[in-house]
């Protein structure tokens, strides 16, 4: 018996491949941030973007959780050729994306200030205030983009987003050296033209990928009849959306915020190691954001089946789908192993001798990292599918809240291993998570078998 099957994977693949693209367009401003800022300011100006970060994506992976309800319920729709919820869910989806976007907007305007009081390094404190209040705009865009995206991924259309991904990472790219550096006349922004750069390139990628949808055959008409008059929307609807929703936000959130949190505990010790953590957590999170392709994947691979009541296949596909995930992260773990001693030269100045050593310390432990974060991704992907979330939420709260932060704190503050103890309790969080979502997946495909 062959190790993956050929039908499952090429289907996997085909649909996996483009969503990757788009992932890697949106870790890439990030990842291009933190490489722009570090060389062009230095080790506390990434230090500051690295802050900004961590906070503003604890924050939105909230608003983002909700619109992952969005792609199986549409493919669960589509696969019975039922157009009408399909335009049912997207109408009320985005109406959840945007209302939870300007809630959290103001959330985190209004908790600004509070930065000054959390213990991290005064010098890196201005400069993650001047960042956050321009890239904390983004979040309407990018919510109006999320669910656009979820539409089009939900009717097996990938290439749209990974078009408008593609070229919104390179004006951000553009943008970055132009307003940092300040060339053709406009004057240097510094850390603040960073996160203008961020901002443009998502107002454009919302507007650009409607455009595209309206033009493609297989969404035109859906967005044609598209509609937000009060009469269209129901309260089973929106709480249908909201029981996949809200267990996916609250997973995301505990897992980013335990990385949010690694980063202010890194804090605690130096800005060297707050920079070495989130040189590591751009590399880790650069390919664990390519097995959100395969996550996707599963999503709506699993939710086909629903729709089309073939419960004997969930779990193979399930299963598949997972095996392709290993060996993809397999080969992606072996290059950060590979490369640890040259990756770190690409973040920060060759002058910066000690941050470059704990970054090639940390690599080995981020390359395990992301061995078993692919097979949570996936796992979770399956579970979205199956439209079963509320106990992988807890699963990952328990693993990364009630081990992963304490455990974290204990190594790196406590024992004084920094960056290293942090990850390592990292690693830990993440494959009890992993393990703990995969037997959920085999219970919950084995009883829908039946």
């Amino acid at each position: 018996m062959p190790f993956l099957n050929r039908e499952y994977t090429r289907e996997c693949l085909a649909l996996a491949f483009p969503v990757m693209i788009t992932q890697v367009g949106q870790v890439s401003v990030n990842l291009f941030d933190n490489i722009i800022v570090g060389k062009m300011l230095g080790a506390d100006a990434l230090a500051s973007v690295s802050l900004a970060n961590a906070i503003f994506y604890s924050t939105f992976v909230i608003a983002l959780g909700f619109s992952f309800a969005i792609p199986p319920l549409i493919s669960e729709a589509h696969a019975r050729h039922d157009s009408q919820t399909v335009n049912s869910v997207f109408a009320h989806g985005l109406m959840i994306n945007m209302a939870v976007g300007i809630i959290l907007t103001m959330a985190l305007f209004i908790s600004l200030p509070l930065l000054y009081y959390s213990g991290q390094p005064a010098k890196i404190i201005p400069g993650t205030i001047d960042f956050l209040q321009i890239v904390i705009i983004s979040i309407i865009p990018f919510m109006a983009f999320q669910a656009l995206r979820g539409f089009s991924e939900g009717l097996s259309y990938t290439a749209g987003v990974t078009k408008a991904t593609v070229i919104a990472n390179v004006i951000n790219i553009v943008l970055n050296y132009v307003l940092i550096k300040g060339v053709w006349g406009i004057p240097p922004m510094g850390i603040r033209g960073s996160a203008v750069a961020t901002l443009t390139a998502r107002i454009f990628m919302v507007v650009f990928l409607y455009f595209v949808l309206f033009k493609e055959n297989r969404t035109k008409s859906y967005l044609n009849n598209f509609s937000l008059k009060m009469a269209s929307f129901s309260k089973s609807i929106f709480f249908r959306m909201i029981q996949i929703g809200l267990p996916t936000a609250l997973q995301m959130f505990f897992e980013v915020t335990a990385f949010a949190s690694a980063a202010f505990i890194c804090g605690l010790i130096s800005a060297d190691q707050i920079a070495a953590h989130q040189i590591v957590f751009s590399m880790a999170s650069f390919t664990y954001n390519l097995c959100i392709g395969f996550g996707v994947t599963a999503t709506v691979m699993m939710a086909r089946k629903l729709g089309e009541k073939k419960f004997t296949e969930l779990r193979k596909v399930g299963i598949n789908n997972i095996k392709i995930t290993f060996i993809f992260m397999l080969l992606c773990g072996l290059l950060l192993i590979i490369g640890r001693n040259s990756i770190p030269s690409f973040f920060v100045k060759k002058e910066d001798i000690e941050l470059i050593r704990i970054v090639s310390g940390l690599m080995i432990i981020a390359a395990v990292f992301q061995l078993f974060g692919g097979i949570q991704v996936t796992s979770l992907g399956i579970l979205r599918g199956l439209q079963d979330m509320k106990k992988a939420s807890f699963y990952i709260f328990i693993a990364y809240w009630i081990m992963t932060i304490p455990l974290g704190y204990f190594l790196c503050v406590y024992l004084k291993m920094g960056a290293l103890g942090m990850w390592i309790a990292l690693g830990a969080g993440v494959i009890i998570s992993s393990i703990l979502v995969v037997k959920r997946f085999l219970y919950t495909s084995s009883i829908r078998s039946e």
